[in-house]
């Protein structure tokens, strides 16, 4: 199976099952689940053997999509076997199992020999039971260490690692249980047992010492460290929450505030829209600047070369129906004076009297004309957005205000989403829950307040909001009625720069004969009509093409302590390849 170099796995569950016999020795049970992200081989364990006597009675197996494999000792490396390396110190068990993007749990069975030591005071098992050589996360930790008795009152039991785990102590019967919701990667898991020397009456492994006392003080130096630094996080912990409970709550009421001292200028909410048949006072490219308050697109130059042509300043002609070619001659010179988009098209694209959709596309294959044609649509972009400002549609003052809001609006409920977050699980959630709700809601009826239109764009935006419905909502009335081919011919460029061409020439021609297309639409009639395209999918197609050409400018139960009470196994861990 070829290896890819962005494979990578989790451990998403991690349960370990020891079960200390009478003779010190411990039955191990290891069920580990995997999720494979990409293609692996298989997996692999090391086994730290050094603090202890040996390992024993072997055996893997895996489960993959509710299916239980056995898997084999040998030495084939071929598919669900298991390879075994065993030195003095340390065993490796080479799982061979191929899987691909999906998840699977691995099962080590195995005894291990004189985990347990008989002091003359007390017996002890200290065991780094999770290794430090684990390179990913393990989550869902559990843990559970059986002693081979029940009623053991003088169990004691301490655990080392992370923090933020937790152990149980359970002396009724006999049973200590570790649980973790994430222990971090190279992070080991220590635990430290005394019990009575009579839990392994048969235990061979003895020391002629007493440790018992000695152990106790260690450990509870290490609780008293641990405590003290959980002491420390608990506080750092209550100054970061109550430091940004504060500033949520002030950059909140420091907002509300100017928004009462800054009114701005209020309009009126808009009736609901309606149909309106008067075509806008301004220019097709104008009124969708208007309209949008954004720079015109290249659909609304299109529309602007649609005017240029009903004003008899240019002509569009068809020269192909197969290739949806078309030629666009110039009439009039003088556009050339006032227009560097339409002069770059002419001379550059064309020979001065005329260019073609072909040889549009053509000059957009070079990047550095491509850049000559961006540069020039970005200027004529910049010229027609000045003159529809210039109308004095858009209001400067409540402009900066919406925006200021809004991100007024985006830190305080930003900063009391981060609040809540820390106060989950008390009934703080829920007051700020409330504060983010009204303050969205109070910024959103702030902006919809104060439009960024004056008074006399207010009412222009609604009127040629009003036109657009009506284009939006054709085919639901008869076009007949609303004028003859002579209007909607000058209302065809304001459907190219609305993006409607396609939906009003589709009525048109349900609602008009051949014969009054013709002769209603003049020189629209054969680029609009005829052929499988028309002329605004044509030249968009090749003009966005052609401007595209470069880049765009746009010891009892509780809690783990820390450090180490020297257990072995210290160097057990494992992973995928």
């Amino acid at each position: 199976m070829p290896a890819r170099a962005d494979n990578t796995y989790d451990i998403k569950q991690y349960h370990i099952d020891v079960n200390i016999l009478k003779n010190g020795d411990a039955e191990l049970t290891q069920r580990i689940t995997y999720d494979f992200d990409g293609d692996f081989h298989g997996v692999y364990y090391n086994q730290d053997l050094r603090g202890i006597k040996n390992v024993s009675n072997i055996s893997v197996s895996s489960v993959q999509n509710e299916k239980k494999t056995n898997l084999t000792q040998a030495n084939t490396e071929t598919n669900n076997t298991y390879r075994l390396n065993q030195t003095k110190d340390n065993l490796q068990i080479k799982v061979f199992h191929a899987i691909s993007d999906d998840s699977a749990t691995f099962t080590y069975q195995y005894l291990l020999h004189g985990v347990v030591t008989n002091y003359n005071d007390t017996a002890e098992l200290n065991w780094k039971i999770i290794g430090e050589k684990w390179d990913v996360p393990l989550e869902n930790v559990l843990i559970t260490i059986q002693l081979p008795q029940s009623n053991i009152h003088d169990l004691q039991g301490w655990t080392h690692g992370d923090l933020n785990g937790h152990t149980s102590i359970r002396k009724k019967s006999g049973q200590v249980v570790i649980r973790l919701d994430k222990n971090p990667a190279n992070q080991f898991v220590e635990s430290h047992l005394l019990f009575p020397t009579s839990v392994t009456s048969a235990n061979h492994n003895k020391v002629n010492k007493n440790i018992k006392k000695k152990a106790q003080q260690r450990e509870a130096e290490l609780a008293r460290k641990a405590n003290e630094k959980r002491r420390r996080n608990q506080q750092r912990s209550m100054i970061i929450k109550y430091t940004v409970m504060v500033l949520s709550l002030l950059s909140t009421g420091g907002w509300w505030l100017w928004r009462w001292r800054n009114p701005g200028n209020p309009q009126k909410s808009l009736p609901p829209l309606v149909h309106s048949y008067e075509l806008p006072e301004y220019s097709a490219e104008i009124t969708q600047t208007i309209i949008e308050d954004a720079k015109p697109t290249s659909k609304t130059f299109s529309a602007y070369l649609l005017e240029l042509a009903a004003a008899k300043k240019i002509d569009i002609r068809r020269t192909g129906d197969k290739k949806n070619d078309y030629e666009i001659v110039l009439l009039e010179k003088t556009i050339l004076e006032k227009d560097e988009l339409v002069k770059t098209l002419f001379d550059e694209v064309g020979d001065g009297n005329k260019f073609s959709l072909k040889q549009l596309n053509k000059f957009g294959n070079s990047s550095k004309r491509s850049l000559q044609i961006q540069k020039a649509f970005s200027s004529w972009q910049k010229k027609i957005f000045k003159q529809a400002r210039d109308l004095g549609y858009y209001d400067e003052t409540n402009a900066k205000l919406r925006t200021t809001a809004l991100w007024a609006t985006v830190v305080s409920s930003g900063l009391l989403i981060i609040t809540a977050a820390m106060f989950w699980k008390t009934w703080w959630l829920w007051l700020f829950a409330v504060l983010i709700i009204l303050n969205i809601s109070n910024c959103s009826l702030y902006r919809k307040q104060r439009p960024k239109y004056s008074t006399a764009g207010w009412e222009l935006f609604y009127r040629f909001s009003c036109f657009k419905k009506m284009l939006q909502d054709i085919g639901r009335f008869d076009m007949k009625k609303v004028g003859d081919l002579i209007l909607w011919e000058q209302i065809l460029p304001y459907a190219v720069a609305f993006g409607l061409a396609k939906k009003v020439i589709r009525e048109l021609k349900a609602n008009f004969s051949v014969e009054e297309l013709e002769t209603g639409l003049g020189s629209y009639y054969p680029i609009f009509i005829l052929g499988n395209t028309n002329f605004e999918v044509a030249f968009n197609s090749s003009f966005s093409s052609a401007i595209g050409g470069v880049s765009s400018a746009s010891g009892s139960s509780g809690g783990f302590s820390g450090g180490s009470s020297g257990g072995f196994g210290g160097g057990s861990g494992g992973g995928a390849f």
